[in-house]
């Protein structure tokens, strides 16, 4: 099935999802701003995803016995955080401490770091050609329940796959979006407090697969991943620019034809919300 088509099926497949929300929701979605920042490394990125979503959420519940403050009144706009980072394994919530000191030395070992962090999932890689996206969103604004949240980040990487002609969906009882029933393309991991959101997902887009061989990804024994240049190659498009700055816009237009909202680049919609993530990562 040549791209064009595969593109249209993903969007007959998502063109009746509304996540939930009724017309009149739709209709008064906020635009959201997005922003490549390049390479940073994990810890870096994720000191800064906190802060901002303490920045956002005290921000948002400051008014008076602590309710909601109305959107135009402000400062700080929903937006999607986009990079990539220096080789890292990261691990979810529910396995802090699952890993033994020398099984972290060993990974350590190969030029990784090892981070234990607040979202969910397992064990992951991130890594040189990854497409990282960390939507900062608040999702009463945007009438969205967690669950549908992450349906809609799902059906964002289906969506962005089937416009670069790579066939991809969901498996059910297994997170993350696959291309195949044992070879995932994207990880999924999310966190929420007070309807804000933080980390999110990573396609694979020209990334080594030797990094995954290491470890038993997402916990999902008998399962491994895979890339859009792998699979490329194997369809004999080998020569199909999937770089992440490629491979970027679709994911960017993927996603705002999913949430049905507009994308805007975040220095135009709300310069507070740019030079703010640009201080917290100094």
């Amino acid at each position: 099935m040549d791209a064009s088509r595969l593109a249209r099926f993903a969007s007959q497949k998502i063109s009746q999802c509304t996540l939930g929300r009724s017309a009149a929701q739709l209709s008064g979605l906020p635009s959201i701003g997005y922003v490549f920042l390049g390479e940073v490394p994990y810890v870096k990125a994720l000191t800064m995803q906190k802060m901002l979503c303490r920045k956002r959420i005290d921000e948002i519940y400051s008014g008076p016995h602590r309710s909601s403050v109305p959107r135009d009144s402000r400062t700080l706009a929903d937006c999607i955080i986009l990079l990539e980072h220096k080789p890292v394994y990261t691990n979810g919530r529910r396995n802090h401490g699952a890993l033994s000191s020398d099984e972290i030395a060993r990974l350590e070992s190969l030029g990784c770091d090892y981070v234990e962090t607040n979202r969910g999932g397992e064990i992951t890689f991130h890594g040189p050609g990854q497409l990282v996206a960390y939507p900062n969103l608040y999702l009463k604004d945007h009438s969205l329940g967690t669950k549908c949240y992450v349906e809609g980040l799902e059906h964002t990487i289906i969506e962005a796959c089937a416009r670069l002609g790579v066939d991809a969906g969901t498996i059910g009882g297994y997170p993350g979006v696959w291309a195949s029933p044992t070879k995932k393309i994207a990880a999924l991991g999310t966190h929420v407090q007070k309807y804000v959101t933080s980390h999110g997902f990573a396609l694979n887009c020209t990334t080594d697969m030797k990094w995954f061989s290491e470890i038993v990804p997402c916990g999902l024994q008998g399962k491994s991943s895979t890339s859009l240049a792998s699979i490329l190659a194997q369809q004999g498009k080998g020569n199909v620019d999937v770089s992440v700055n490629a491979v970027l816009p679709t994911v960017v237009d993927s996603f705002s034809t999913v949430f049905g909202c507009n994308l805007l680049p975040l220095e135009d919609l709300s310069p507070k919300t740019f030079s703010t993530i640009k201080q917290l990562l100094q």
